[in-house]
C-alpha cells in the first residue's frame, strides 16, 4: 500500500502485517488525546434547529410567553445553551423535518398493481381509502405511539430548562465518564419535588383534549396519584414517572453534549496531528490516509425475533419441511388444547392464506424476498444452520448478548437473566415492559459489561434504534425508536437511512479529497528546497485541506454501524408469527428485506461496500400460541381452596398484550413477607420466586428444599411440597420446569427438570463440571428434552449426518458414567448433538440457566401451542424450536469462497466476529469480557491483514 518514497521513514506508525494502521493511530494517538471539556468558548449563534437560529425556534414553540421570556434571556450563557442546542438537534433535526409517509407502502405501489395490494391486504397493511391513510387496526389495538411533535419538544424544553442548573457536570471542567441516575438523597428529592406539578400540569392539558379510552384512564389515574394527598405513596404512579422523565432528559442532555464535545474536541486533535505530523514527517501523514482509504468496516444488524428456519423455509418451501410443518401443526391445533385445566384462546384470529399457499405450489416473485433470496444464494454457507438463542429466549436476556458479545453471567456479564427478576440483595423486582426499561443501561453499566461503542470508541460509530449505546458517536434512540415506531411505520428506519445516505455523498468527498492530499504531499517532496515560494504556497494548501479533511473524517461512513429492527417480533405477538402480517409480500419481513436492500444501497453508492462486513443476528424465533392458561391461578388458586391460611402472592409482570408496568424506582415495594413473586413474558416463560431457603431470605432454594416449603401464614410445622403442586397442577400445559438441584457457580451446576408423558412424571438433572456435562433421568425412562428425536421442521440428516448423531448420542446418552466425569461429553458435542433435534443447544442452556442467580427460583415453560398469560397469538421464551431458532449470518465481498459451513452457533457471537475482522485483534472466548467466540476464521476472509 505504501510507495517506495512515502515508507522511508514510517518505522514509528503501527503496522499490522506490514501494512501502516490507521486506526492504531487514533487509538492511542488522537482518541486518547480527547478530552471531554465544558470550557471550551462556543458561540451558541453556531446553532440552528430546523433551519433557524435557536432563539428563533424557542420563540415558536407553544410555551407560556414568560416560560419563553426566561429562556431566551439564559441564551447568551454558553454553558446553558450548547447543550440545549445539541439536545434540541437531537430531537428536532435528527427526529423531526421528515414526513410521516410509509416508505415501504409506497415502494410496494411501483412494484404491484392495485388488485394484487389489495389481494395482499391484511390487519397491517391496507391501501390508501382515497383520502387519507387507514390506521393499521394492530398498532391501534396495541399502542398509541409516542409523538414528537411541538407539544413534546415544548415540554422537553421546560424540563431541561428547570433541570440544567441541577446537572452535576455544569460546573466541572470535563464532563463526566457516566450520568449519575437519581437517588433516594434530600437533594434528589428537591428536584423530583420540584419538577412532578411541572409534569401534572403538562397532562392534564394533554388529557383534555384527549377521547374516552384506555389511554385518557391512565392519565388521568397518574394525575391522581400526583395530588398531595398521595405523596410517599410506594405506587404513586406520577412520582415515579416524574423520577423516569428527569433521568430520560438528564441522561439524554448529557448524552447529546457529549457527543458534541467530543466530535468537536476529536477534529481539533486529529488537525493538530494531522499538521504536525506533516511537519516533521510528510511520509507518516501518506501512510495514514492511505491506510484509511483502505480501512474495514462493519455493519452488525439485530433483527428482534428473526429466524433462519422461517427464512430458509419461505424460499425453499417446497424443498424444505418447515412451512408445510408448521401448517400441519396449524391444521391440528385443537389437540393442544388442555382437557382438565382452565383455558382461554387469543382474541385475534390468525390469518394464514399466505402460509397456505407456500405449502401448495412455487410462490415465484422477483419482489418478494429479493435480498433474503440472494443472501442464501451467495452466502448459503456462513448462515448458521442451527442458530442458538439462549434460555429464556426473551429479548431482554438475548438482545445485549448480540449487541456486547457478553454473557449473562460472570464477570462482564450482563447480569441480566429474563425480562423480569428479583434482586435480592436490594430487595428490587425488575420487568422491563415500562419504566424499568430505563434501567437497563445502568444495570448493564454496574456490570461493567463493554458495549461495541465502548471497545469502538476510537473509530467513527453509528447506532440506529439500539440500547447500550453510551460511547456512540451518533445515536437513534431505541426507546423513542419503540415509542414511534409502531404507529408511524419505518419511522427510525427512514432516520437512519436518511443518515447514512449523507455519510456516503461525504465519504465519497472524503476519499477523494484523502487521494489529492497524498498526491499533493508527494508533490511537495518531490519540490527543491531552494524554491521557496512553491515549497510554502504547497505547504499552505496542504495545511489548510488537512484541517478541512479534519472537519469532515466523522462525517462520512461509520466504521461500525448498529441498526436494531424491533418490528417482526412486535407484530408478530399480535398477528401470530406465520400470519399474512409477517409472511406476505406486504408483511413485516418483505419490509424488514426492504430496508436491508436500502441500507446496502448506501454502501455501495459510498464505495464502502467491498470493504464491509455484514452481520446479523436475530434475538429468538416465535411459535404460535393457539391457548393460554395462567399458572399462578392454576396452581395456587386451586392449592389456597385447600388451605385454611392464606397465600401471599405478588405479581411483577404484565400478561403478554397488554400495557406497561410503572415503577418507582426510589420507592419500590419490598418482596419480603411473600410467599412466592411470579411473573411472566412473551407468553413462553413464567418465573416462580420463593424465599424459604435455610441460608437465608436472599439465597435461592433448591430442589429439596422447595418439597418442604412454608408459607408466611403457614401454622407451626406444616409444610407443601410445591414442586409437585406446581408440576402436577400443570401436567397437561407444562413442557417442564426446571429447579435448582443445588447451588450454582459458573464452574459448577446441577438442575433438575421436571414434566409428564403419558400421564407419568419425569424428573431428570444436567449435571454442569467445567466443559462436561451429564444428563440422566432420576424418574421416569422418556425423555424431556426429546433428544432422540430428528427435528421435524429441518431436512433429515443425510447419510454421514446420521452417523455423527447416532455416534454422538451413544457416547453422550448411553456411554457417559455419572461418576466418571471424563466420560461426559463436552459443551460443543452436546450442541452438536442437540442441533439435529427440536431443541438445540437445548443440555447447555438449561445448564446455564442459573449461573446468574438472579435467575428465578422455578422456571416453567409451556408446550408446543400454549402460551402462560398472554393474550395474543405469538409466543417466545419457550423451549421449542420455532423459538430458539435465532438468525445468525454474515455476507459481504471479504466473506471468501472457502466458508467452513456454520452448523451451530449462538447469536453472541456477532459482535466478537466484527470485532475481531474490523480490529484484527484475537477475541478469546471467557476473556476481556467476551462470552461467545468469534466466527471469523471460519469465514475465509480475503482482505489483506
Amino acid at each position: 500500500m505504501l510507495s517506495a518514497n512515502s515508507s522511508a521513514n514510517v518505522s514509528a506508525i503501527p503496522v499490522v502485517g506490514g501494512v501502516v494502521n490507521s486506526a492504531e493511530i487514533l487509538k492511542n494517538q488522537i482518541n486518547s488525546s480527547v478530552i471531554y471539556t465544558t470550557k471550551t468558548v462556543r458561540d451558541a449563534a453556531i446553532f440552528t434547529i430546523a433551519g433557524i437560529t435557536l432563539d428563533a425556534y424557542i420563540l415558536s414553540l407553544p410555551l407560556d410567553s414568560d416560560v419563553k421570556k426566561s429562556i431566551i434571556a439564559k441564551l447568551s450563557n454558553p454553558s446553558y445553551a450548547i447543550p440545549l442546542g445539541h439536545f434540541l438537534y437531537t430531537f428536532v433535526d435528527k427526529y423531526g423535518d421528515m414526513d410521516n409517509k410509509d416508505a415501504f407502502k409506497a415502494y410496494l405501489k411501483t412494484q404491484y398493481d392495485e388488485e394484487t395490494l389489495n389481494g395482499f391486504s391484511h390487519s397491517l397493511f391496507t391501501l390508501n381509502d382515497g383520502k387519507k391513510e387507514e390506521k393499521p387496526e394492530l398498532a391501534d389495538s396495541h399502542h398509541q405511539g409516542l409523538n414528537i411533535d411541538r407539544k413534546f419538544i415544548a415540554n422537553m424544553v421546560i424540563l431541561y430548562d428547570e433541570l440544567v442548573q441541577i446537572g452535576e457536570w455544569k460546573d466541572l471542567e470535563v464532563l463526566p465518564e457516566r450520568y449519575t441516575y437519581l437517588s433516594d438523597t434530600p437533594e434528589d428529592r428537591k428536584i423530583i419535588d420540584k419538577i412532578q406539578p411541572i409534569i401534572i400540569a403538562g397532562m392534564t392539558k394533554a388529557v383534555a383534549s384527549m377521547d374516552e379510552g384506555e389511554m385518557r384512564g391512565a392519565l388521568e389515574q397518574i394525575i391522581e396519584d400526583g395530588k398531595p394527598q398521595h405523596k410517599g405513596s410506594v405506587n404513586n404512579k406520577a412520582e415515579a414517572l416524574t423520577i423516569t422523565l428527569i433521568d430520560f432528559v438528564r441522561l439524554n442532555v448529557l448524552k447529546s453534549y457529549r457527543q458534541f464535545i467530543y466530535q468537536e474536541q476529536r477534529q481539533e486533535v486529529l488537525n493538530e496531528w494531522l499538521q504536525e505530523s506533516f511537519k516533521d514527517n510528510p511520509e507518516t501523514v501518506i501512510a495514514y490516509l492511505e491506510s484509511r482509504q483502505q480501512r474495514r468496516l462493519a455493519v452488525q444488524v439485530t433483527v428482534d425475533g428473526l429466524q433462519q428456519g422461517l427464512l430458509e423455509g419461505i424460499l425453499s418451501p417446497q424443498k424444505k419441511p418447515f412451512i408445510k410443518q408448521v401448517y400441519q401443526d396449524h391444521l391440528k391445533h385443537k389437540t393442544y388444547k388442555p382437557q382438565n385445566e382452565i383455558t382461554i384462546q387469543p382474541e385475534h384470529e390468525q390469518q394464514l392464506s399466505f402460509l397456505k399457499r407456500l405449502t401448495e405450489e412455487e410462490y415465484n416473485d422477483s419482489s418478494y424476498l429479493p435480498f433474503f433470496t440472494e443472501l442464501y444464494q451467495k452466502y448459503d454457507k456462513s448462515i448458521v444452520d442451527v442458530g442458538i438463542s439462549s434460555t429464556p429466549t426473551i429479548s431482554v436476556r438475548n438482545l445485549p448478548i448480540i449487541k456486547t458479545g457478553a454473557k449473562v453471567s460472570g464477570e462482564g456479564g450482563t447480569g441480566i437473566p429474563n425480562f423480569h427478576f428479583v434482586d435480592r440483595k436490594e430487595d428490587r423486582a425488575y420487568y422491563f415492559f415500562g419504566n424499568d426499561a430505563l434501567q437497563l443501561d445502568r444495570l448493564m453499566d454496574a456490570n461493567k459489561v463493554q458495549t461495541m461503542f465502548d471497545r469502538l470508541d476510537y473509530l467513527v460509530t453509528l447506532n440506529c434504534n439500539a440500547q447500550y449505546d453510551w460511547n456512540a458517536h451518533t445515536t437513534y434512540d431505541g426507546l423513542v425508536n419503540l415509542g414511534a415506531g409502531e404507529s408511524l411505520r419505518d419511522f427510525g428506519e427512514k432516520r437512519c437511512l436518511r443518515e447514512l445516505t449523507q455519510r456516503a455523498k461525504v465519504e465519497k468527498a472524503i476519499v477523494k479529497m484523502r487521494s489529492e492530499l497524498i498526491e499533493e504531499i508527494r508533490i511537495y517532496d518531490d519540490i527543491f528546497v531552494l524554491d521557496i515560494y512553491s515549497k510554502l504556497t504547497q505547504k499552505w494548501k496542504i495545511q489548510q485541506n488537512l484541517e478541512s479533511l479534519a472537519k469532515l473524517e466523522q462525517k462520512g461512513m461509520p466504521d461500525y454501524t448498529l441498526i436494531y429492527n424491533p418490528w417482526p417480533d412486535h407484530f408478530a405477538h399480535f398477528a401470530g408469527p406465520f400470519s399474512d402480517e409477517i409472511l406476505m409480500p406486504t408483511g413485516e419481513l418483505n419490509r424488514l428485506d426492504y430496508w436491508l436492500t436500502q441500507f446496502t444501497n448506501t454502501y455501495k453508492e459510498a464505495g464502502v461496500y467491498d470493504r464491509t462486513l455484514w452481520g446479523m443476528a436475530g434475538d429468538h424465533g416465535l411459535s404460535p400460541v393457539y391457548y393460554s392458561l395462567n399458572p399462578e391461578k392454576q396452581v395456587f388458586d386451586s392449592l389456597q381452596e385447600e388451605l385454611d391460611y392464606p397465600l401471599v402472592i405478588k405479581k411483577i409482570s404484565s400478561d403478554e398484550g397488554e400495557g406497561p408496568k410503572i415503577t418507582n424506582a426510589l420507592n419500590y415495594e419490598s418482596n419480603k413477607e411473600v410467599d412466592v413473586v411470579v411473573a411472566s413474558t412473551a407468553g413462553g416463560n413464567f418465573m416462580m420466586d420463593f424465599f424459604n431457603s435455610t441460608q437465608g431470605w436472599k439465597v435461592q432454594p433448591t430442589y429439596v428444599e422447595l418439597t418442604t416449603w412454608t408459607p408466611v401464614n403457614a401454622p407451626k410445622g406444616n409444610s407443601i411440597n410445591v414442586i409437585n403442586e406446581v408440576a402436577s397442577r400443570l401436567e397437561e400445559s407444562l413442557d417442564y420446569l426446571v429447579v435448582r438441584e443445588t447451588s450454582c457457580s459458573l464452574d459448577e451446576c446441577e438442575v433438575r427438570i421436571i414434566g409428564f408423558k403419558d400421564d407419568v412424571r419425569v424428573d431428570e438433572l444436567i449435571t454442569k463440571k467445567g466443559d462436561r456435562l451429564l444428563y440422566q433421568p432420576v424418574i421416569g425412562s422418556s425423555q424431556l428434552l426429546e433428544l432422540d428425536i430428528l427435528n421435524p421442521y429441518k431436512s433429515q440428516p443425510n447419510e454421514a449426518e446420521l452417523a455423527s448423531y447416532q455416534e454422538l448420542y451413544q457416547r453422550c446418552m448411553v456411554s457417559a458414567i455419572s461418576d466418571d466425569v471424563s466420560s461426559w461429553c463436552t459443551e460443543q458435542e452436546w450442541r452438536s448433538l442437540t442441533a439435529y433435534t427440536a431443541r438445540p443447544d437445548s443440555v447447555n442452556q438449561l445448564a446455564k440457566l442459573y449461573e446468574e442467580a438472579r435467575a428465578g427460583t422455578i422456571n416453567l415453560f409451556p408446550k408446543f401451542g400454549i402460551g402462560f398469560n398472554t393474550k395474543v397469538p405469538g409466543r417466545h421464551a419457550g423451549e421449542h424450536y420455532l423459538e430458539k431458532d435465532a438468525f445468525l449470518g454474515f455476507w459481504g465481498t471479504p466473506v471468501g469462497p472457502n466458508v467452513t459451513p456454520l452448523k451451530s452457533n449462538a447469536n453472541g457471537s456477532l459482535a466478537p466476529t466484527l470485532y475481531e475482522y474490523l480490529t484484527q485483534e484475537t477475541v478469546i472466548e471467557n476473556n476481556n469480557g467476551w462470552g461467545f467466540p468469534s466466527l471469523l476464521s471460519e469465514l475465509d476472509i480475503q482482505l489483506s491483514k
